[in-house]
C-alpha cells in the first residue's frame, strides 16, 4: 500500500488595519522541514502509512497589514513548495484568522483557494486557527475540517494542531465523513472582554466540549474575531465540524446564541481605568502589573507610546519596570554616552526627555535606569510575556513596585505572580475605547457599535 501524503504550510498573523507598520519579508519567522515537524509537536510516528511534508509556516508578531506583494509572493513560495510533490492527499493549513492585506478582502479564503486549486478534488484539507481569526464562505467551501483554540491566553495552540491534524487523518485513512456548519453572531468585542477563564466566555468554551460528545458532532469552535480590523468579514462565529447536518446546525446556532446572549456579560478579566486614574488605586505597599493595552503589539499595536513612561516621570512615581518600549533610535543615542535621552513616539510625535543614571545593553535590548526607574527599550517590536524574558536581562522583579507591560489580558505566567492586576485603557492602535475606531466597512447592525437590535436566528 502506497503512503498517503499530508502536506504542511501557512501564513498566521493578526493585522491592525488602522496601524502604519506595514509587515513584510522581515517581520515574518519561517518554519519549515524538521523544525516546523518539532513546532506542531504531534505523534508522527504513529502513522507509519502516513509521509508529513512540511512546507514553509509564515509566522510574526501581529502588527499593522500585511504587503500586498510579500504575500503574494509566499502564495507562491508554498505552490513551488507543492509542485515538488504529486497525488497529494492532504492539506494542513496553519493559520491565525485575522490577517489583513489591501486591496484582497478574505486573505485567508485568497490563500487556500489558491493553493487548493494545485491539488485533486479528492485531497482533504483541515485548517487550524486562533479564536481571534474570521470566519466566511469563501473559506468552508475549501476546507473539509475545522479547529480553532479554545483559550485566551492561548495555551492550547498545539493541541490545537493536534486537532485539526488528527481529523485530517481520520478523514483520509478512515473516509470518515464530515460536514462544516457556520453560523455568523453579530458580535465584536476585544479578547480582552472575552477571556477564556472568567465568565461568560469561560463556561461557553467548557460548553463546547460537552457538545463534542454528542452523537454527530465531531468538534465545536466559537470564533470571537478581531476588533481593530476595519473589514466586512469581522464578526464573531460558530463553527461545528458534524457527521450529521441536523444536529450539526442545531448545536451551531445554539453556540452561537450562547454567546449573543451573553454579550452584555463581556467584561474585561481585570479592573481597567484610565491613565489618569490608575496610579490612584494602586496599593503602594503591594506588588502591581499594569498592562498598557492601548500599544500592546500582541493585538497589533506598535509598541512604541509614551503616554504612561510620561505620566509616571512628570507625577514622580518611582520603583517602577516598564517592559518595554519599541524604539531604535535610543540605541544611537546611547552610543552618544548623553546624559539624557530624548524618547519620541512615532506615531503622536510626542517627545520627552528622561536623565540617564546608567544603562547597558544585552539581546538587542536597552536596559536604562533614571529616577529610579527602570526602562526596557527593544530594539525590535517584542512583548514581555514570561519571566525568562526578565531573567535574561538580569533583571529581578522583587526590585520593582510596578511592572508596566505592553499587553492587553495577561500572559499565564504573569498572571500567576502575586500581584494585583489592572489594565490601563490608552489611546493607540488597538485601543479598547471601540468609539474611538473607524467603523466604516464591518457589516451592520453589530454590537457593541450599534445595539439596539435582533438577531435572528431560532433553534
Amino acid at each position: 500500500m502506497d503512503k498517503k501524503k499530508i502536506f504542511i504550510c501557512g501564513i498566521s498573523t493578526e493585522c491592525c488595519s488602522y496601524s502604519t507598520l506595514i509587515q513584510n519579508e522581515n517581520d515574518f519567522e519561517i518554519l519549515s522541514g524538521k523544525k516546523l515537524l518539532k513546532y506542531i509537536d504531534f505523534n508522527y510516528s504513529k502513522y507509519k502509512n502516513i509521509t508529513f511534508i512540511s512546507s514553509k509556516f509564515y509566522h510574526s508578531l501581529p502588527g499593522g497589514p500585511v504587503d500586498k506583494n510579500f504575500f503574494l509572493n509566499t502564495i507562491q513560495n508554498i505552490t513551488d513548495d507543492l509542485k515538488k510533490h504529486t497525488s497529494i492527499d492532504g492539506l494542513l493549513f496553519l493559520m491565525h484568522g485575522a490577517m489583513y492585506v489591501k486591496g484582497i478582502s478574505d486573505p485567508e479564503g485568497f490563500f487556500i483557494k489558491k493553493i487548493r486549486s494545485k491539488v485533486s478534488k479528492n485531497c482533504k484539507i483541515s485548517l487550524s486557527y486562533d479564536l481571534h481569526g474570521q470566519m466566511t464562505d469563501s473559506i468552508i467551501k475549501n476546507i473539509d475540517y475545522f479547529a480553532a483554540y479554545k483559550t485566551a491566553p492561548h495555551i492550547d495552540v498545539k493541541q490545537t494542531y493536534s486537532r485539526s491534524l488528527k481529523m485530517l487523518i481520520d478523514g483520509i485513512l478512515k473516509n470518515k465523513k464530515n460536514h462544516i456548519i457556520w453560523e455568523k453572531i453579530p458580535v465584536l468585542v476585544s479578547g480582552e472582554m472575552s477571556s477564556t477563564i472568567v465568565e461568560p466566555c469561560k463556561k461557553i468554551y467548557k460548553n463546547l466540549n460537552i457538545f463534542n460528545k454528542l452523537n454527530g458532532i465531531n468538534d465545536c469552535n466559537l470564533l470571537i474575531g478581531y476588533v481593530w480590523a476595519d473589514t466586512k468579514r469581522a464578526t464573531a462565529s460558530a463553527i461545528v465540524n458534524c457527521t450529521d447536518v441536523n444536529i450539526g446546525k442545531r448545536i451551531c446556532k445554539k453556540i452561537a446564541l450562547s454567546y449573543w446572549n451573553n454579550r452584555f456579560n463581556l467584561v474585561y478579566d481585570m479592573k481597567s481605568y484610565k491613565l489618569n486614574k490608575i496610579f490612584h488605586v494602586v496599593n503602594k505597599k503591594r506588588f502591581t502589573i499594569l498592562a498598557d493595552s492601548g500599544d500592546n503589539p500582541t493585538a497589533g499595536g506598535v509598541g512604541n507610546r509614551i503616554d504612561v513612561l510620561e505620566y509616571v516621570f512628570k507625577n514622580k512615581i518611582e520603583n517602577t519596570l516598564f517592559a518595554g518600549i519599541y524604539n531604535e533610535e535610543i540605541f544611537r543615542e546611547l552610543k552618544n554616552k548623553k546624559n539624557k535621552i530624548v524618547i519620541k513616539d512615532s506615531i503622536s510625535k510626542k517627545k520627552i526627555s528622561i536623565s540617564i543614571d546608567k544603562f547597558y545593553l544585552k539581546n538587542d535590548n536597552a536596559i536604562v535606569i533614571s529616577n529610579n526607574n527602570t526602562v526596557i527599550f527593544t530594539k525590535y517590536r517584542k512583548p514581555f510575556h514570561y519571566l525568562s524574558d526578565f531573567r535574561e536581562l538580569n533583571i529581578n522583579l522583587k526590585n520593582y513596585k510596578i511592572l508596566i507591560v505592553k499587553s492587553g489580558y495577561l500572559s499565564p505566567e504573569l498572571k500567576k505572580l502575586k500581584a494585583d492586576n489592572f489594565m490601563i485603557l490608552t489611546d493607540g492602535f488597538v485601543t479598547q475605547d471601540f468609539k474611538r475606531i473607524k467603523n466604516l466597512f464591518r457589516e451592520k447592525p453589530i454590537y457593541p457599535f450599534q445595539k439596539n437590535f435582533r438577531y435572528n436566528i431560532a433553534i
